[in-house]
């Protein structure tokens, strides 16, 4: 029998290239049982080495979809009977040449011919249940079986779209629709697949955010309001201020689990560069989402997003700044060009083309997006100060006396029904008191802490801006005011940026704030509340408001009958 030195130099490098249909068995199938994981996987058509963009390209012909897409990578064989009986031959025979080829070599007396079944029996191959790769850390001599598979494309990949492989690639075969899991990648094909890659992490993070805050309506959903709920939620995982990648197992600082017991600085990430990615894959997610019935954007609202973007790669394009453009389509000169036309259907026809949607004709997909251009957006509320606003203000601007006089209503949660309690049980107590005024250098945080919402009135952020009355605006930018205590106006600017803020928390937890004959009523958002549990249907989000209003006048709460 052949030692283990010698049987591990001949199976370097994998045997192969064999084609899957020719060796793999038919029921050698990806399940748990069956781990079919692929290494230096590499994608191939007419020849040329390409990434999953062109995988994903419009057909040149209408029907059926005759292209060939071929592929090769590395399958670990981690049990015979994965392989057919042609290609345990297969295999054998060339293991055996091999061995041959060595003996010859070295002068060697080789033995009897090698056979997969005996390799596996005598231990000198390890039987698994997976073919994933792990470093074996009680036999440093351990030998795999690798090999070379290829064949041709089945149907497209998926990336963290999968059941089966929540987080990572899915590859089909076309032979038996074969799954695999593809974990490493050779460069060539990386390389032409950046945008596929960055186009499915970010939409699935804009469905873990959807997900998260339910009741905020599509037309809420902007690039802008993903930054901000990425920027608060998800940019800094607390479970990182402790994980050590490269680490001395010395070190004191260190816990069972290899984790340092001092926190991490975190790298900072800028707004910019998460809102570039956005604007980046924009025109992607437009057209990825007009032919869906469910949707997690508002394509009106995402397309007015995307004629912004190319007036602000121009502008970036003319101070020498590349920003927001799609990994490999920098400063094309179409984009560099202003269109005329932003709504004719040529220009949505080019949009699709260069955005093609798998499975669906683009003409479907163009004409799906012209009616959702077509259509009315719905007009963004805004956020009044003040229940006593002045309705002869001609600029709109009325004064929140919420702090200069004391309220004569309470709050007091013991006198209000089980419906009412249902709604404050939903919120933070933090937000069900007044909000303490800025310090006296006109700072101000968020009272959640998880929430890093910040206002600081000598530095205004555009976020801040938001739906701010311009008159209150304009007069704190200009620094008109000295101390906010003693400012009218700045009080109110600043009272309505905290509104603004506190909706955003209000519409997480599904309640929200109407105005009846001067009256302030709180309700339930669709989906309404549950009589029979007393809960709001489905999982709440961690963070919630009830509203940012200084002043706790009396809230007539509101139940739909269903």
């Amino acid at each position: 029998m052949i030692n283990r030195k010698v049987l591990k130099e001949i199976l370097q490098p994998p045997v192969g290239p064999y084609h899957d249909k020719d060796v793999l068995d038919k029921t050698c199938q990806l399940s748990r049982h069956c781990y079919l994981a692929l290494y230096s996987f590499i994608l191939e058509h007419n020849g040329q080495v390409i990434g999953y963009a062109l995988d994903e390209s419009e057909r040149d012909q209408p029907g059926a979809d005759h292209r060939k897409f071929r592929f090769r990578g590395v399958l670990k064989i981690a049990n015979p009977d994965w392989l057919s009986d042609r290609g345990k031959k297969l295999v054998e025979a060339e293991l055996d040449l091999r061995w041959y080829e060595r003996s010859m070599r070295e002068g060697e007396r080789r033995g009897p011919q090698l056979t997969l079944e005996g390799l596996f029996t005598n231990d000198l191959l390890k039987r698994k249940n997976s073919a994933v790769r792990h470093d074996d850390d009680d036999d440093d001599d351990a030998c795999e079986l690798l090999i070379q598979i290829q064949g041709e494309r089945g149907m497209s990949a998926v990336f963290m779209l999968s059941r089966a492989i929540p987080t990572g690639l899915l590859w089909n075969s076309k032979d038996s629709q074969r799954q695999y899991e593809i974990l490493t990648m050779d460069v060539a094909t990386y390389s032409r697949s950046e945008n596929f890659f960055w186009r499915y992490r970010l939409l699935a993070l804009m469905e873990k955010i959807a997900e998260k805050y339910p009741y905020v309506p599509l037309e809420r959903r902007d690039p802008e309001w993903f930054v901000t709920k990425y920027m608060r939620g998800f940019a800094y995982p607390k479970e990182d201020l402790h994980h050590r990648i490269i680490y001395d197992s010395d070190d004191p600082d260190l816990d069972e689990e290899n984790n340092s017991r001092t926190p991490r600085q975190l790298l900072h990430v800028h707004r910019s560069d998460i809102l570039g990615l956005f604007a980046a894959h924009a025109e992607w997610f437009i057209t990825d989402h007009a032919p869906r019935r469910s949707k997690v954007i508002d394509i009106k609202t995402w397309d007015e997003f995307y004629r912004r973007v190319k007036k602000e790669r121009r502008e970036a394009a003319k101070n020498g700044v590349t920003w927001g453009w799609p990994v490999g389509q920098e400063r094309t000169a179409d984009d560099l060009t202003p269109s005329a036309s932003s709504d004719s259907e040529e220009e949505a026809a080019d949009i699709v083309k260069r955005n093609p949607v798998i499975g669906k004709p683009g003409e479907i997909v163009r004409r799906k997006l012209m009616k959702e251009r077509a259509r009315k957006l719905r007009a963004r509320p805004t956020v009044e100060s003040s229940s006593s606003e002045s309705a002869s203000d001609k600029e709109g601007h009325a004064y929140a006396s919420d702090f200069s006089e004391k309220s004569d209503s309470t709050w007091e949660l013991d006198d209000l029904g089980a419906a009412d309690q249902n709604i404050l049980d939903a919120v933070p107590w933090q937000l069900q008191v007044a909000p303490d005024p800025p310090d006296a250098d006109g700072r101000w945080r968020c009272p959640l802490p998880d929430c890093q919402y910040k206002i600081d009135l000598g530095d205004l952020t555009e976020e801040n801006k938001r739906n701010v009355d311009g008159l209150a605006l304009r007069y704190i930018v200009r620094k008109r005011w000295r101390s906010i205590y003693e400012d009218d106006m700045a009080l109110d600017g600043w009272l309505q940026m905290v509104r603004n803020h506190y909706n955003e928390h209000f519409e997480e937890v599904g309640v929200r704030f109407t105005h009846e004959r001067s009256q302030e009523r709180v309700e339930w958002m669709k989906p309404r509340l549950d009589n029979r549990s007393g809960h709001i249907r489905g999982n709440l989000p961690a963070k919630g408001s009830l509203r940012g209003e200084s002043a706790l006048t009396v809230l007539h709460v509101t139940e739909d009958v269903e």
